[in-house]
């Protein structure tokens, strides 16, 4: 029996440590996936219970954001559309950008968030969200032709999206940067 709770308390641990090193790039990347605060605490949630209460643990609570981070990815693009929120600026530019995104349907705007703020390919994506190449080009596209139909300003471009990011999805987490 007390090998149980010294399982349960390396989890313990190892969860505040990386709630501490790691809750507020953790939240905020939750934030940019679902486009809301309680989407994110609730994705977050959910990928730190997957990551640190079952399976192998993580060694460090880098190792730990790094996987967290994935699981937020897999699980950001299976999520049902939640509340978004459009965050108050003064610039209408990126007021009406901020509104043009938070028309994406969930899949679109995590599979966006992941080609252009993570500079992921398509093929990446699929691995890192376990979806075939042609949903994430589907999702891609859609979010690319919404986008330039209410913000032709933004340039975005199909080829680019489709045909540009990197393969490579390895993380390397030092103190909270990525």
């Amino acid at each position: 029996m007390q090998a149980k709770g010294d399982a349960v308390g390396a989890r313990q641990r190892m969860l505040e440590a990386t709630m501490r090193a790691h809750a507020s790039d953790l939240l905020a990347y939750g934030r940019v996936l679902t486009g809301s605060s309680s989407g994110a605490v609730d994705l977050v949630e959910a990928a730190l219970a997957r990551v640190v209460g079952r399976g192998p643990l993580p060694e460090t609570p880098d190792d730990a954001a790094v996987a967290v981070r994935a699981a937020l990815r897999r699980a950001a693009v299976r999520m049902d559309r939640g509340p978004v929120e459009t965050p108050a600026t003064d610039d209408p530019d990126e007021a009406a950008t901020l509104a043009a995104l938070a028309t994406l349907a969930p899949r679109e705007r995590a599979v966006l968030v992941m080609r252009y703020r993570d500079g992921l390919a398509v093929d990446a994506i699929a691995i890192e969200t376990s979806l075939r190449a042609g949903a994430v080009r589907e999702a891609l596209t859609r979010a690319v032709e919404q986008l330039s139909a209410a913000r032709p300003g933004l340039g975005l471009r199909l080829d680019d999206v489709l045909e540009g990011g990197l393969f490579e999805s390895t993380t390397i987490a030092i103190g909270g940067a990525r």
